[in-house]
């Protein structure tokens, strides 16, 4: 195998771990969660890089076998990328300001193939590249009175979140960092 060979297998083993790291570890980073949380995307660059190195092998049959079994595992992790972004699809709602640098970020999706939405509910400390974000509630309206209503700050470091029949659910966060003490969720 030639030094030149070297550098794509080197970075098929890169992209390869980076998948596995982003697959298995959740990360609170919004640089990290929101560009790199692809890794079937991931695993099919690397399944490509090292077909790539493949090409710089002696042995022809080496080649042609590493050549299909990356192509197979591209395909595949391609595949799956597809169905998992079209049944995890989420819209931006918006952002209710809170002190700063908080800011609680509101998304929905459709629950499952019903009618049914999903609200969920996260808080993001604004800090530029190190910016984070945690989740903070659930809610499922396949229940009516479940469904989401309102969010409002009623302190620096304390949330309520209300229900359509009503209810609140009080959330205290770190004042140090941030991060929900506690989450809710109703049918999630």
């Amino acid at each position: 195998m030639s030094p030149r060979s070297l550098v794509p297998l080197a970075a098929s083993l890169g992209v390869g771990g980076l998948a596995a790291l982003v697959y298995f570890h959740d990360s609170d980073l919004v640089l990290l969660s929101e560009h790199l949380n692809h890794p079937f995307a991931l695993g099919a660059l690397a399944c490509i890089l090292m077909a790539w190195a493949a090409a710089g092998l002696r042995w022809r049959w080496l080649r042609v076998l590493i050549g299909v079994l990356a192509g197979l595992g591209a395909s595949a992790a391609l595949f799956v990328e597809v169905v998992v972004l079209a049944f995890t699809a989420t819209d931006e709602v918006g952002f209710v300001d809170g002190p700063a640098p908080y800011r609680i970020r509101l998304q929905q999706s459709p629950a499952g193939l019903g009618p049914d939405m999903v609200v969920w509910l996260s808080v993001r400390k604004d800090g530029g590249l190190l910016s984070r974000e945690w989740d903070l509630a659930c809610f499922n309206d396949d229940d009516p009175d479940d469904a989401f209503d309102s969010v409002k700050w009623t302190g620096p470091s304390s949330v309520e979140i209300r229900v359509a029949d009503g209810r609140t659910f009080p959330v205290a966060l770190d004042p140090a960092s941030g991060r929900p003490q506690t989450t809710a969720a109703l049918n999630c």
